[in-house]
């Protein structure tokens, strides 16, 4: 198991880019898509946006 820490200013302004949770610390996903970095909920809504936007 790997622990990341997310270093956002907001990090409560945050919400998943695929269906709008609000994100924190314990549950963020983040993939990095065509160089930038997008934040999910979890990897289903990552692979959801990503096939989107392809």
């Amino acid at each position: 198991m790997v622990n990341l820490r997310l270093n956002v200013n907001n990090v409560s302004d945050l919400k998943c880019e695929n269906c709008g949770v609000k994100l924190n610390e314990d549950n963020v996903y983040i993939r990095i898509i065509n160089g930038k970095e997008h934040y999910f909920c979890c990897s289903h809504c990552a692979d959801n946006y990503e096939a989107r936007i392809k």
